[in-house]
């Protein structure tokens, strides 16, 4: 078995990983660099979107689980981000590799898509029923301002991964 063929596939998988953790580090330091008022931007949602756009589901999948590991630790959330992007990033994955076709406007509505499946979960699983406040008033502060304020990033990631892609593609992903 020839490995050569697979070092550009192993490249951009591992430039792929170093994004996850360096936009998980950026996302979650305590000084909220990339807030904006109450609002934070889920910046490793729209880059596992994109990660998920490009990768079959199994890789798209380990991305994933990496990223939601990340955030747990730094959030203290016991698995919810692991099984959620988990999720999301195969059955993005499972769609564009079946039947979506891979562009801009498909990567803004599985963007847009997941982050709002992100965050409602979310609120009914740790606000409405763990009884943690108002949800309509957490929703008007803070979430409904970081869905837009993260749309703002999905183009962005799309593009960027896109140019990793077709920089290290192989000879059977052509």
């Amino acid at each position: 078995m020839n490995y050569d063929n697979n070092k550009p596939k192993i490249k951009r998988r591992a430039i792929f990983v170093v994004a996850i953790i360096i936009t998980a580090i950026v996302q979650n330091t305590g000084a909220r660099v990339n807030g904006v008022f109450d609002a934070h931007a889920f910046l490793l949602i729209p880059l596992l979107i994109s990660i998920s756009m490009f990768e079959r589901e199994i890789v798209s999948a380990l991305l994933g689980v990496l990223a939601g590991l990340l955030w747990d630790l730094s959030a203290g959330v016991d698995g919810y981000n692991v099984l959620v992007f988990m999720l999301i990033c195969a059955v993005c994955s499972i769609l564009i590799n079946r039947l979506m076709q891979n562009n801009i406007i498909t990567a803004v509505v599985l963007g847009l898509s997941a982050v709002a499946i992100y965050i409602t979960l979310y609120i009914i699983i740790y606000i409405v029923l763990d009884g943690g406040g108002y949800p309509l008033s957490q929703v008007l502060r803070f979430y409904l301002p970081s869905f837009i304020f993260t749309s703002v990033f999905i183009p962005v990631y799309y593009f960027l991964v896109k140019v990793v892609f077709e920089s290290n593609r192989t000879v059977e992903e052509y």
